[in-house]
């Protein structure tokens, strides 16, 4: 049943690619890691004002060329949408917490499923735990919806982006339906070009789309 449900969303993303006119990257603010008395400092990414003209020539943040560095939390602007077609601005967190390449990441795939399967020739296996936690809604009736397959692709540095049928099952995976305030953590697996660094690209149902290093 999660399989199809899976399918028929990734029909509903693929119809919603073809009908977009291009894909921007989402604005975002990037959070530091805590310090060691646990507590957050903000950083927002934005440019000082003599510095406007300058960054305009330059890639935005969360962009292939600038991606959110890795273990940084993204805080992403993002959309709901009721049945009535009305939106709802709402925020959430992205944070790559740890990152296994190779025949590590395949050996762990094996301890989460033996029916895992190796990566083809060329390729490796890539595993990103992924924290997310929804921070801010202007609804709290609706469930945000977020995926390790539908909204994540693994893009090596070369610019392949993985996108065929060999997914590997993850315990636990990253596949989430929640409400405003919830946080989850799991498994989002890929292949990427053996040797290749790596990013982890997020992408809406509709258009928005933020990179992530995964080194």
């Amino acid at each position: 049943m999660k399989n199809s449900f899976k399918l028929f969303i990734l029909g509903l993303l693929t119809m919603a690619f073809l009908a977009a006119c291009g894909q921007d990257t989402k604005d975002i603010e990037v959070k530091e890691e805590e310090n060691q008395q646990g507590e957050t400092a903000l950083k927002e990414e934005t440019a000082q004002p003599e510095e406007v003209e300058k960054e305009e020539t330059q890639s935005k943040l969360g962009s292939r060329t600038n991606p959110v560095s890795f273990q940084k939390t993204a805080t992403v602007d993002d959309e709901l949408y009721d049945d009535e077609g009305n939106a709802y601005a709402i925020k959430f967190d992205l944070t790559i917490t740890e990152v296994i390449y190779g025949d590590e990441a395949y050996q762990k795939l094996l301890s989460m499923n033996e029916f895992n399967e190796a990566a083809p020739e060329g390729y490796e296996w890539v595993l990103a735990k992924t924290k997310v936690k929804f921070v801010e809604s202007e609804t709290e009736d609706l469930a945000f919806h977020i995926d390790g397959i539908m909204n994540f692709k693994m893009v090596s540095e070369s610019g392949d982006i993985y996108s065929g049928d060999l997914y590997g099952t993850t315990e636990p995976d990253f596949s989430f339906e929640m409400y405003v305030g919830s946080e989850k953590e799991g498994y989002i697996s890929g292949l990427v070009k053996t040797g290749e660094k790596a990013q982890l690209r997020y992408e809406e149902m509709l258009g928005g789309q933020v990179f992530f290093n995964l080194q």
